[in-house]
């Protein structure tokens, strides 16, 4: 009798475990394996209609740890845990936090409280966390943030994939490194190749420079970047824009497509093409496809075309002296500015002096005065042309019909400009000059032609005014009549009106 008692007693003391686990085999889904589960108490709570676990807590689940302070175990796979939640897969992934959700059918984890999810040397919290254990992806929906080594990421929302070792933010995501600091809107993130793509309005921000794009991406550990979609580099002096733009901050090389365009906000310059590289260790950058530089002034511009445009930054290393921009063009140049227009093989221009040096048989105009020489400098002063230099051969023509040509040529020649006007020439050494007088009907009458060691010309209204001739002139008289213009041109004459730029339409439209 007291052997039936007692049995029964034992039997009515584990009754509950017994038909909870009945009860649990028979509702897990098909497919799913049931939770194994240890703790140092263990009791069927009906009121919630689970079993209650204590003290040691420790659920095993298809590779998954999980351990806690005190847990209920549902009889559908379920279990809610709490109190030092640590979830462990594998050697590398732990995440801990305050409580569990955990769905064995569907192998869904949702932790709330304090969550921290590490994974080698990545570390993320968040106050809620939703991990899916199947794929090894980890979610939140209410802010995060992942630190790995020097970066610190913070977003609204974040999913983990663990497997591919990839995160995915978007709203209000922040990447902050020691060197840097980038801003967007919706970014993805390789923990193995350091890697970050972002979609949308992003910055970078560091010490030396920001930059700006809406698509793109950038390798945080070799610093690396390529930037789409608006894409733009700031610097303290200069802006880079352009479709596309490269860029290596460790290495300091940019190199940018289509559309680019380069603004130097200090001396006022832009630097326009279709393929632009910089050197930022050097203060280099070479323009190449449809290169276009603007100089701008406070009432106009010059316009400087080339098939390639060189410009370096030079620092002063004088104490005092400004810091300067040099540039070079090659091949096909042509300028425009309102009162001059040239063309050349080559030229240079440096901001230090504000000096323009066309090489190579250049030929300008101003108004209707054609110059050409070896090499010809243009000094700008106040935002406008002050003067210039023939060089070489030097000659300055204006045309009277047709065939009859003003002639001055010289070994220099120097200009001098008011009001964006060609008001004084002067001719020094073996100076000659062939010009065409007309009476006070503007009937052509004769063409004076002068030697002499140099001239004096003033000019009004873009023409000729006055001539004065300095040591021992040498002069002739032909009448009009016997006048064969041809044969009155000087040596090295060279007349070229369709080269001359035209207007600044044909530098805009490139």
């Amino acid at each position: 009798m007291i052997r039936n008692i007692y049995y029964i007693l034992c039997t009515l003391a584990f009754l509950p475990l017994f038909l909870c686990a009945q009860k649990q085999k028979g509702t897990t889904q098909e497919g799913s394996t049931p939770i194994e589960f240890s703790a140092d108490r263990i009791k069927y709570v009906a009121k919630v209609g689970a079993q209650m676990l204590i003290g040691n807590v420790v659920f095993k689940h298809e590779g998954v740890i999980i351990t806690c302070d005190s847990a209920y175990r549902f009889n559908n796979n379920t279990l809610n845990a709490y109190s030092h939640i640590v979830i462990r897969k594998g050697d590398s992934l732990t995440i801990t936090g305050d409580n569990l959700k955990y769905d064995g059918n569907a192998k869904l984890a949702t932790v709330e409280g304090n969550v921290v999810c590490v994974e080698k040397d990545m570390t993320l919290t968040t106050p809620i966390l939703t991990y899916d254990v199947k794929n090894s992806v980890g979610s939140y929906f209410g802010g995060g943030t992942i630190v790995n080594k020097e970066n610190t990421l913070t977003s609204r929302n974040g999913y983990y994939y663990s497997t591919g070792k990839t995160l995915a933010f978007r709203y209000n995501v922040k990447l902050t490194n020691p060197d840097y600091t980038m801003y967007c809107d919706t970014l993805t993130y390789n923990t193995v190749t350091k890697t970050a793509f972002f979609i949308g309005p992003t910055t970078i921000i560091s010490k030396e420079n920001r930059l700006y794009c809406e698509n793109g991406w950038y390798d945080t550990e070799r610093e690396k970047s390529h930037l789409n979609t608006n894409a733009h580099v700031f610097t303290k002096t200069n802006e880079l824009m352009a479709d596309s733009i490269y860029y290596d901050r460790k290495a300091g090389y940019g190199k940018a497509f289509s559309c680019v365009q380069i603004r130097d906000t200090v001396n006022k310059t832009i630097i326009h093409g279709n393929l632009a590289e910089h050197y930022e260790n050097t203060n280099i950058s070479i323009v190449t496809k449809n290169a276009l530089l603007i100089k701008q002034f406070a009432t106009d511009s010059m316009l400087i075309s080339a098939d390639t445009l060189y410009s370096e930054q030079r620092v002063s290393k004088i104490k005092g002296n400004k810091d300067s921009v040099f540039v070079k063009a090659y091949r096909n140049i042509k300028i425009y500015k309102k009162d001059l227009q040239g063309v050349s093989d080559s030229l240079t221009y440096t901001t230090y002096d504000s000096t323009l040096v066309l090489y190579n048989n250049p030929v300008m105009w101003s108004d209707s005065t054609q110059m050409n020489a070896r090499e010809v400098r243009v000094h700008l002063k106040n935002d406008e042309v002050e003067s210039f230099e023939l060089t070489g051969n030097a000659f300055i023509i204006t045309q009277e019909d047709s065939l009859k040509f003003n002639q001055i040529k010289g070994k220099e020649v120097k200009g001098y400009f008011v009001d964006d006007s060609l008001r004084l020439i002067t001719v020094e050494g073996n100076a000659q000059v062939a010009y065409y007088i007309r009476n006070d009907k503007k009937q052509l009458m004769a063409l004076n032609k002068t030697e002499c060691a140099s001239i004096r010309v003033l000019f009004a209204s873009g023409e000729m005014d006055q001539i004065t001739f300095i040591k021992k002139p040498v002069s002739i008289l032909i009448p009009i009549k016997d006048v064969n213009p041809e044969k009155e041109r000087f040596k090295g004459f060279s007349w070229n009106p369709q080269r001359k730029p035209k207007d600044r339409k044909a530098f805009l439209d490139f």
